[in-house]
């Protein structure tokens, strides 16, 4: 249960202004607790970061300026990506945050993208939730496979070094090729 509140709680602040995705407690749940677990916490932060995604707008709509420059000033953030974001959202909808959730593109610069574009909040939040929902349910298939293949042959300390190991060394990579680190 409390893993689930942290799924649901890091899924909300990601798509707002958190800069390391959902998929970290996602991951910790399907590999420790298997499939279920991961699916049940893969749905769960694509609706939380759907409802962080209405904020984000509502933000946008009442302080423009404040939304953005709060989210221009997260790691990984550029007046590129952004501009990028925006277009690709314009010309493709869902779509681009779709393919978006697969290339890196933070959510927030759909969710801000959607602001400007005037979109509809209920349609922006369920087709959040499509975008969303693939990459975290391949994110649960993929730890909890893991899990199962070492979760007996490992002692659970190594396995909890590893994957913090894993995911520090993906976002100094990440954020290396965005420019955000030296």
């Amino acid at each position: 249960m409390a893993g689930m509140i942290v799924v649901a709680l890091w899924a909300f602040a990601e798509a707002i202004v958190l800069f390391i995705v959902a998929d970290v407690p996602i991951s910790a749940l399907a590999l420790r607790h298997g499939w279920k677990a991961g699916w049940r916490a893969a749905g769960l932060a694509a609706v939380c970061a759907a409802f962080g995604g209405l904020l984000v707008i509502a933000w946008a709509r009442t302080d423009p300026a404040g939304a953005r420059e709060t989210i221009a000033a997260l790691p990984g953030i550029s007046s590129e990506l952004t501009t990028q974001a925006a277009d690709d959202f314009r010309s493709g909808g869902w779509l681009a945050m779709l393919a978006g959730s697969f290339s890196g593109t933070p959510y927030k610069l759909y969710a801000l993208a959607a602001e400007s574009d005037g979109s509809g909040l209920p349609g922006f939040f369920v087709t959040s939730i499509f975008a969303r929902l693939p990459r975290f349910l391949l994110v649960a298939a993929v730890f909890s496979a893991t899990g199962s293949a070492i979760r007996h042959r490992l002692p659970s300390w190594l396995i909890a070094v590893l994957f913090a190991l894993g995911w520090s060394l993906f976002y100094a990579w990440y954020f290396m090729q965005l420019g955000a680190l030296p």
